[in-house]
């Protein structure tokens, strides 16, 4: 068989195994979504409409890079990024103004989340997990947790005084204001935090099932296991973003290209009512974290 023939055979079955792979448990004719997701690319703050996937840079930060943000209101970003400060590399807490794009520069630390309608931060500082809130005008600092240097750090805010927490390969546990920390044994036994996201509404954690880690399931602090969601099977999503008011979940897909070395992404949109599922766009990378924008 000629070089180029057995070439074409060969395409041929790739793309027919590809086209296949798609249509499996893929809906088609996604119907219009709206709001966007805010996200970071480079050192630049981006913004991806989901109506029909076109992106815009919303602003730059100057030279850090931004490493992850999360919300601060309606109104504000707390930025992650990475930067020389006084001629050292570090991680610093950055909040941002969407409106006015001014930036004002907190303390040196990663993973930074505010609670829910609340000016509680909560961040990791290198080697332990602290909670600050204003008194007056002055902060008030509230050491939850110690850890080794470089070590894994998951942070997820559920209420207006409490918020999820882990530490490595510990198990997830429960931060409360008001009475300190306490376990979750229900919940840390379905999943981890890596890769979950609190859904306020569904009064649940959206997370990789630890007994099948391809799968998403919702699971209440308690630890009942309230759906599996109906995803297309064998795919390596991360959820990333729980829109409440169009009860959505919004994922992100990576995987490696056989023609190329590097990697391929994909968001995604679940539709919980209608247990339907749409790939939104292609060749979009979001990075480790987003905000939901109505």
């Amino acid at each position: 068989m000629p070089f180029s023939v057995k070439m074409d055979s060969i395409v041929t079955r790739i793309t027919l195994f590809a086209l296949a792979a798609l249509a499996s448990g893929c809906a088609e004719d996604p119907p219009e979504f709206s709001g966007g997701l805010y996200f970071a690319a480079g050192n630049y703050l981006a913004e991806l409409d989901l109506r029909n996937g076109d992106t815009r840079v919303i602003a730059s930060i100057g030279d850090d890079t931004i490493v992850e943000l999360a919300p601060q209101g309606d109104e504000r970003l707390l930025l992650t990024v990475f930067g020389e400060v006084n001629r050292q590399d570090v991680h610093s807490l950055v909040l941002f103004d969407l409106a006015s794009k001014q930036q004002l520069r907190f303390f040196a630390g990663r993973k930074g989340r505010y609670l829910p309608d609340t000016d509680v931060l909560v961040y990791d500082e290198g080697r332990q997990i602290l909670v600050k809130r204003r008194e007056g005008n002055t902060w008030e600092t509230i050491e939850v947790a110690s850890h080794d240097y470089r070590v894994s750090v998951e942070i997820i805010p559920i209420a207006a005084t409490s918020f999820l927490y882990a530490i490595g390969d510990d198990p997830a546990r429960i931060f409360d204001l008001s009475t300190a920390t306490s376990t979750v044994p229900g919940l840390a036994e379905h999943c981890t935090l890596d890769g979950a996201v609190w859904a306020s509404a569904l009064d649940g954690l959206l997370c990789r099932g630890s007994e099948e880690p391809g799968v998403y399931i919702l699971v209440s602090l308690d630890g009942e296991v309230m759906e599996t969601l109906a995803l297309p099977e064998e795919r390596p999503f991360t959820a990333v973003a729980y829109a409440a008011d169009q009860d959505i979940v919004i994922l992100t897909e990576r995987w490696q290209s056989l023609v190329s070395e590097r990697p391929q992404y994909a968001i995604w949109v679940h539709h919980r009512n209608t247990k339907e599922t749409y790939r939104l766009v292609e060749n979009q990378h979001l990075g480790n974290t987003v905000v939901y924008r109505p």
